[in-house]
């Protein structure tokens, strides 16, 4: 591939739904209806190869052009002006993932590319390398089927001109693969209104009693259009479920943070099998999102799928740790008065830990470093003596699925993109739980002090995070 094309595509095509003729496959209009897997209503049709989000299809983007842009709010995402060679992941119609790829393939040099599929409980496992260099490692995607397919490549010219010349084709089923059980699908919040009137929206589930036979959990968040419009700005929101308690109150937990999209919807699957324990039987959920005028038409739903788990274990308990927004940088209100450690007692019957992060800066100037939405900051999590470190950070908001978006979505930011889920920050300490009855669990952030303490809303950092604690699968 050379600089002057866009880019190309691979995409895996039911014949059910193409036929078996080598044709190619028509990009999504505006009359089309991808269903429960895809997003009617908040699809983006500049479709071109370098993005192949065909219904039922897999496919593999090349982006060769992302110019950059300085219009904070039009326009392109790139406003860092990365570099512009990107690859990204799609299934039934929806781009699922993109990245920067670490190797430059626009150099009209040849590239070994090599995609491999593994389907597992409730989606499949993809792994994507060029030059043997790893792009992608066992990424899983919610979902994501089987069936009788074929293969077809495109790629897209724009003003300028450009090749892709592609050799060497091979496409290998090393193993036979079963038709999987149809997934126990929950809907816990049908079409509810979320705007200023409606800030929560909360239903007594019914969950499966028995959870044993499901391998995986996924959770479907989706976010449709109201009558009037969306909200044009991004708000912080989350669903909950709620667990009884001795002391009369219920403890909440949450499953998911998501920031709402600029004027716009979406559609997210999120793997929380780690909350097994509290997705039996009864229970109330809770979808929390404050707006000021319009909002969204919000939809969740839970799919239980059969089959063997991830490394087989199932969680056994969830443990919450801290839960709350601390002021950061306040030498009045040190941040370790939150934090405090945690010190639980491991039960008999484990066979393994991890502990979750889910964190997240608001507030920014005249704050010191326009903490704590525009702020990174290392962080430290030590379990029973051995650390583990991490910046709180996210450097790809302009390369978002949910895009583009009013507003500055593109911008960089202390662990969250408007128009996402946030993504967690997990650490697998089960060796430490073999090696001890009881772990000690300390979390802390890096020395900074925000100088203009008390000029504009104080820096917090909204945290939830457990401890999940595993038992070996039956």
């Amino acid at each position: 591939m050379n600089t002057g094309t866009e880019g190309m595509g691979f995409a895996w095509v039911d014949v059910a739904k193409y036929g078996n003729k080598p044709s190619i496959p028509q990009p999504l209009s505006e009359e089309d209806d991808p269903g429960p897997g895809g997003n009617p209503g908040v699809i983006e049709f500049d479709w071109g190869w370098e993005a192949p989000s065909l219904l039922r299809a897999f496919g593999v983007g090349f982006d060769a052009s992302n110019p950059p842009n300085r219009d904070p709010f039009r326009g392109s995402g790139n406003t860092y002006d990365r570099p512009q060679h990107e690859v990204s992941l799609h299934w039934d119609g929806i781009e699922i993932v993109k990245r920067t790829s670490t190797i430059d393939f626009r150099d009209e040099k040849p590239h070994k590319v090599n995609v491999r599929v593994s389907f597992v409980t409730g989606g499949a496992n993809v792994s994507l390398a060029i030059d043997d260099e790893p792009q992608f490692d066992g990424y899983f995607i919610p979902s994501m089927t089987a069936f009788f397919g074929r293969p077809v490549f495109g790629a897209r010219n724009t003003e300028t001109a450009g090749d892709v010349m592609i050799d060497d084709l091979a496409i290998v089923c090393r193993d036979p693969i079963p038709q999987p059980e149809n997934p126990t699908t929950i809907q816990a919040l049908d079409h509810v209104l979320n705007d200023a009137k409606h800030p929560t929206n909360d239903a007594e589930v019914l969950f499966p009693e028995e959870t044993d036979r499901f391998g995986r959990i996924v959770c479907t968040l989706r976010l449709d259009k109201p009558e009037s419009r969306f909200d044009p700005w991004d708000r912080s929101a989350r669903i909950w479920i709620e667990n009884p308690h001795e002391s009369g109150d219920p403890e909440r937990f949450e499953l998911l943070r998501y920031i709402t999209p600029y004027h716009r919807g979406h559609v997210w699957q999120v793997d929380v099998t780690d909350f097994r324990p509290l997705l039996t039987g009864k229970r109330r959920l809770v979808q929390e999102c404050g707006t000021q005028g319009e909002g969204w038409v919000v939809s969740v739903t839970f799919d239980f799928y059969p089959g063997p788990p991830v490394d087989n274990r199932f969680a056994m308990q969830v443990i919450n740790l801290w839960s709350g927004g601390p002021e950061v940088g306040n030498p009045d209100k040190p941040i370790e008065a939150f934090y405090t450690p945690r010190t639980l007692a491991m039960p008999d019957a484990s066979a393994g830990a991890k502990v979750r992060m889910v964190v997240t800066g608001h507030g920014m100037s005249p704050n010191t470093d326009n903490a704590a939405e525009f702020m990174s900051i290392g962080r430290t999590l030590t379990v029973n003596g051995e650390s583990f470190r991490n910046t709180l950070w996210k450097e790809d908001n302009y390369l978002n699925p949910c895009r583009p978006q009013g507003g500055t979505w593109k911008y960089d930011r202390a662990g969250w993109a408007p128009g996402d889920v946030v993504r967690p920050w997990e650490v697998d300490v089960s060796e430490i739980a073999k090696q001890s009855k009881a772990l000690t669990i300390n979390y802390t952030l890096d020395p900074y002090v925000n100088e203009n303490r008390g000029k504009t809303w104080a820096p917090t950092h909204l945290t939830e995070s457990q401890l999940i604690v595993y038992r070996s699968a039956p």
